[in-house]
């Protein structure tokens, strides 16, 4: 399984598609610990093996989140609440089925950065990586990101773990879509519940 378990221990930032010679299409790893690491296998087998190591349902697991940011491609993937990893272009295929997105990890990274030669993730360590999405676009799947991230945490923990200062600057940015839907999903999911209790009070009498 391409040692998954110790590229997650050496804090796996990125995975991205990439083209090596007599090789193909393959999958460069960019972890916190030793940088770069090449597996000779495309991205999405690759994010399969990471799946299976964390025991994932990729597919409900698309179905589940997509639903709740309103989209139905390029959602984030949660391993865990510290390895959520976000869809992000970075280049343009040959070849049709050859995929054109990497993974990076929500946490490792820093800043997003538009220059002359185009627009920059800033990975942890100052490792920049060019992406072929504008600005504001990738602005848009890290927001998706993040959603997913509070998603999970309430899921997995019953509370979403951030500090005041953090919900202060969430609440003040503008709803985008994902929240919107978000919002009405939990808002149907209580509207439910009441009209569950409501039932159960009307038996009881």
């Amino acid at each position: 399984m391409d040692n998954i378990e110790k590229l997650f221990k050496d804090g796996i930032m990125a995975i991205m598609p990439i083209y090596i010679d007599m090789y193909g299409n393959c999958t460069k790893v960019i972890t916190l610990k030793t940088q770069e690491n090449y597996l000779f296998k495309s991205v999405k087998t690759v994010l399969k093996n990471m799946a299976k190591f964390y025991a994932l349902d990729l597919m409900a697991s698309r179905e589940y989140y997509g639903k709740i940011i309103g989209i139905s491609n390029t959602v984030p993937i949660p391993f865990d609440s510290e390895n959520i990893f976000v869809p992000l272009k970075v280049r343009k295929p040959i070849f049709k089925n050859d995929g054109s997105f990497g993974y990076f990890n929500l946490k490792f990274i820093y800043d997003i950065k538009e220059e002359k030669s185009g627009v920059y993730i800033i990975l942890e360590g100052n490792i920049k990586v060019r992406i072929n999405q504008t600005l504001k676009t990738a602005y848009k799947h890290i927001r998706h990101g993040e959603i997913v991230k509070r998603v999970y945490d309430k899921k997995t923990y019953g509370l979403v773990r951030e500090s005041d200062y953090d919900f202060y600057i969430e609440y003040n940015k503008p709803a985008t879509k994902g929240d919107i839907v978000f919002l009405m999903n939990q808002l149907m999911d209580i509207l439910r519940k009441l009209a569950d209790y409501k039932r159960q009070g009307t038996k009881g009498i």
